[in-house]
């Protein structure tokens, strides 16, 4: 399929999950018990970013700007946060929840990852979900990690099937698609 095609594809499903997408993904906390935590290793993710007030992050993929709340709570109003995605749909939750908790510093930019020119020099650069769903991914690190500024870091938490699991599993058990 034609790239743009994929990622119109990509950009309706998100529409159409965009108002219960945070929901969802909370729901997944319920296998906790099982070793499946997503809240609990994004907040390791952000802590690996060893971020400090006055920081600039870049937050890859977004989504509703789920790592928002702790992503601020490390580079504070001093800071700035920038989040990127491919849905506007999502960006619109994800600027409904930083005026709701009046985040003037968060930044949001609708656009492919791949496509994504990062600012110069950044401290910070993060991906939660979102890099397993990119067909390029290769390419969004290596940018990332030319945008660093020295000493700066990057974070990425993602998915992996688990070979044990038929792959059958995954359509039942994931509402994502990758394109």
């Amino acid at each position: 399929m034609h790239n743009s095609k994929r990622i119109k594809g990509v950009a309706e499903a998100y529409k159409q999950r965009a108002p219960k997408y945070d929901l969802v993904v909370r729901l997944f906390d319920v296998f906790a018990w099982f070793g499946f935590n997503i809240s609990g290793w994004r907040k390791q993710a952000v802590s690996a970013l060893g971020l400090k007030p006055g920081d600039t992050v870049v937050d890859i993929g977004c989504g509703t700007g789920l790592n928002f709340p702790l992503l601020y709570q490390e580079v504070t109003s001093k800071g700035k946060i920038i989040g990127v995605d491919l849905s506007d749909a999502m960006l619109l939750q994800a600027q409904q929840a930083a005026a709701a908790n009046q985040w003037a510093n968060v930044q949001l930019v609708c656009e492919d990852a791949v496509q994504y020119e990062f600012p110069s020099e950044v401290d910070a650069i993060i991906s939660t979900c979102a890099l397993t769903l990119v067909p390029d991914c290769g390419l969004v690190v290596a940018n990332a990690y030319e945008a660093l500024a020295a000493g700066g870091r990057l974070s990425v938490l993602d998915m992996a099937w688990p070979r044990y699991c038929p792959l059958w599993w995954r359509h039942a058990l994931f509402f994502l698609r990758s394109y």
